[in-house]
């Protein structure tokens, strides 16, 4: 028994006080009617109305369920109405959890214009450079970077990917030496992510679209993305990161590109926007999901590709939703 629709047909044959006209009303056969009544009772083990030929009333068990029932239906209807607005507004609390290495990339402008169209979303953004479970951990959604393992409950939607420099402090090239080419590059001190590898292997495309492959063994590792900045501002060594990240203090001069004709390709680094694989999706969610995609196709994708030397540029195409489900969040 629809035990709601029940009690709907009930608040309707008591206000009309007949059957057939709260059949007309509700668009229903009096059959059905009469055995909503005799169903709703049954349950209620109450006889809710007494009926003659002529005419019906309600017993004083039945006075006092109506009033019950026009509460608790107003009150469902209150709701209904007050998700239906939410869906058409999205309001509540987006949980965001962003991988630490974009937190310089477009972050800012990104939330303040999604706050400046959805003013009754309020973003809870959390920066981290750890592993992530999106769903146990209770976040909407996630813009991460690096791999992302596959799964059923999540989906991920990529953006595009990180153009990356080389680079060193001016004192660390000034006592060191300036490294030109991946050979030199492999005896140099380099500093890196993620902590818990101990080499990495980088691919290069130089002069002539020659590609060199090298392997670097790190003297310093950390799955930070700002403190390897900080690292290299500091004359530890060569880093590999995010033209992003570092292009103020290129711009500064407190940092210096190096190996400028070669381009760092490493398919890893993308950038994705990951939320759950549901059905219904709260339009918090939906919003910022559509929101995110726009922002990076226009205003991501000029910037970098007007900014980044040629050497440098890395593609930011906007991707269709991709087939393939994931679970747990690593960043690179």
């Amino acid at each position: 028994m629809n035990q709601i629709h029940a009690m709907r047909v009930f608040v309707r044959v008591a206000e009309t006080e007949s059957f057939r006209r709260a059949a007309q009303q509700l668009a229903v056969s009096n059959a059905l009617v009469t055995r909503s009544i005799a169903t709703l009772e049954a349950h209620l083990k109450t006889r809710l109305i007494n009926r003659t030929t002529r005419n019906l009333a309600l017993t004083e068990a039945g006075t006092r369920y109506l009033e019950g029932c026009r509460g608790l239906l107003e009150e469902l209807d209150r709701l209904e109405n007050a998700l239906a607005d939410s869906e058409s507004e999205p309001g509540g609390t987006l949980r965001l959890v962003a991988s630490g290495a974009l937190s310089l990339l477009s972050l800012t402008p990104l939330l303040d214009g999604f706050r400046r169209q959805y003013p009754k979303v309020k973003v809870r953004l959390t920066l981290t450079d750890r592993h992530v479970d999106l769903i146990e951990d209770g976040y909407d959604v996630g813009l991460v970077t690096g791999f992302v393992a596959p799964s059923q409950d999540l989906v991920e939607r990529p953006i595009g990917t990180h153009a990356l420099v080389v680079c060193a402090a001016p004192g660390y090239l000034a006592e060191q030496g300036v490294p030109h080419t991946p050979e030199q590059l492999a005896l140099h001190a380099f500093i890196a992510l993620p902590a818990e590898q101990p080499n990495s292997t980088w691919h290069f495309t130089g002069p002539g679209r020659r590609t060199e492959e090298v392997t670097l063994q790190p003297v310093y590792s950390v799955n930070s993305a700002m403190m390897l900045r900080l690292g290299v501002l500091a004359g530890m060594g060569v880093a590999i990161l995010p033209w992003q990240m570092v292009a103020d203090d290129l711009a500064a001069g407190t940092l210096t590109r190096i190996m400028d004709d070669h381009r760092v390709d490493d398919p890893d680094l993308k950038v994705s926007i990951v939320y759950p694989n549901r059905q219904f999706l709260p339009a918090k969610t939906r919003t910022f999901v559509t929101h995110t995609l726009e922002h990076f196709s226009r205003s991501v994708a000029s910037a970098d590709a007007a900014a980044v030397p040629a050497a440098a540029q890395t593609p930011l195409p906007v991707a269709g939703e991709m087939s393939t489900s994931l679970h747990a969040l690593r960043d690179a």
